[in-house]
């Protein structure tokens, strides 16, 4: 990402001090990021930028600005040090801001050159703005009919997020899995030689039908995810979208179960404010601090270990029973609509296998969760994330005017 940074100051201000703020600042960020001076006919070669405002009197210079960098459309921060009035403009910019330009998500670091130059440094690892823009979302199938809080108002998603929502009906992806051909189907066998426990060859290969059908359905619609209705392929084809799902997430293509569009939503969030994959699961149990999730459809590429299984509810299909290693865990869910979101962090806990839940199962203790899921939750399936990014995703909700519950 490349951050242009943009100085205003005072010109009754002595120009040797200028010189040495200026220079101190670029000095601090670059240690900490790649940035380079510009001026206000720059703004398009940036892709986020910094408005440094180093003295006082320098509110009027900003509104002559306003415009070009308003359409450049790129996010930007308000910078403020600890001397020469320079706060007070800031504020009195940022108040100008929430005032006239309400849609505008921006915010004031301040402190030393070296603090604000590690906070904008967060700010810039992620991708703030609308990142969901032009993306095409499939639905195939329609939400489950039991996701009676999770089947949005699509107009209001693309409104909100930038993204179009794609209906695609199960009979129009009947006519892609109709498609495959044997050579894809016998070609998907031997990824999994070694993982398949109790699964068949043949129903390995249904599986892989489904996988195939979807990479096909993708790329002529020109889909940048999908979320599938996955229980209506149990009693046509006798299968599920498990493993299917499972690997396109594994390929960075954020594939969600049961058509849940707002897990899905919250999945392509992760991918493009952390570059991050991550597990969509059920919430199973919770005692306490402690909560089970499990679900059957986990990307490999996070697991430590993984076996195929059958899909639990229904014991066809194929389905990725796995163990994580990481020690914390982010959940996260995204309601796009009211543009709200929960995220909380949990540790690990040893967990013994059930054979009464989803295949893979994660076990962790997240103070408050029980508080959260019997009080306010925005609905079953939640995100988890190896790895703690609750300050990474922070930056990207707030820049995005997504308010926490």
């Amino acid at each position: 990402m490349t951050t242009g940074i943009l100085f205003l100051h005072s010109l009754s201000q002595d120009k040797n001090r200028l010189a040495q703020l200026k220079k101190n600042f670029l000095s601090a960020c670059l240690s900490s990021f790649g940035c380079q001076e510009i001026t206000n006919k720059q703004f398009d070669s940036c892709d986020f930028i910094v408005v440094m405002i180093l003295t006082g009197g320098t509110e009027n210079f900003f509104l002559q600005l306003w415009s070009d960098l308003k359409a450049s459309g790129k996010p930007f921060v308000i910078a403020s040090s600890e001397t020469d009035n320079s706060l007070p403009a800031a504020v009195e910019i940022l108040s100008w801001l929430k005032q006239n330009e309400p849609e505008c998500r921006t915010s004031i670091v301040h402190g030393s050159f070296e603090a604000q130059a590690q906070k904008i440094q967060k700010l810039v690892s992620v991708d703030i703005g609308m990142t969901l823009e032009g993306q095409v979302i499939g639905v195939i199938g329609g939400p489950s009919k039991w996701l009676i809080a999770s089947a949005p108002d699509y107009a209001k998603i693309e409104e909100n997020t930038g993204a179009k929502v794609l209906s695609i009906s199960m009979e129009e992806f009947d006519t892609y899995i109709e498609q495959v051909e044997e050579d894809e189907k016998k070609e998907f066998l031997t990824r999994f030689t070694g993982k398949q426990a109790n699964i068949s060859d043949s129903e390995l290969l249904l599986s892989a039908s489904i996988y195939a059908a979807l990479k096909r359905l993708i790329a002529a619609k020109e889909l940048t995810a999908i979320t599938l209705k996955c229980f209506d392929l149990l009693s046509k084809y006798k299968t599920t979208g498990c493993l299917g799902l499972a690997l396109l997430n594994d390929e960075g293509i954020p594939a969600a179960c049961e058509g849940d569009v707002p897990a899905l939503i919250t999945m392509m969030v992760v991918k493009e404010a952390i570059k991050k994959i991550c597990f969509m699961a059920n919430v199973s149990s919770i005692r306490g601090s402690v909560v089970t999730f499990a679900h059957c459809s986990c990307p490999t590429s996070i697991l430590n270990y993984y076996r195929l299984d059958t899909h639990f509810e229904s014991g066809l299909g194929v389905s990725i029973a796995g163990e994580f290693q990481e020690r914390f865990f982010t959940m996260l869910r995204v309601d796009p609509v009211n543009k709200n979101y929960v995220m909380m962090k949990g540790e690990s806990m040893e967990h013994k296998y059930s054979p009464n839940l989803c295949r893979t199962q994660l076990k962790l203790d997240m103070p408050g969760v029980d508080s959260y899921f019997f009080n306010k939750p925005l609905g079953n399936h939640h995100i988890l994330i190896p790895g703690d990014y609750m300050n990474r995703l922070q930056e990207w909700f707030y820049g995005e005017g997504y308010a926490r519950v």
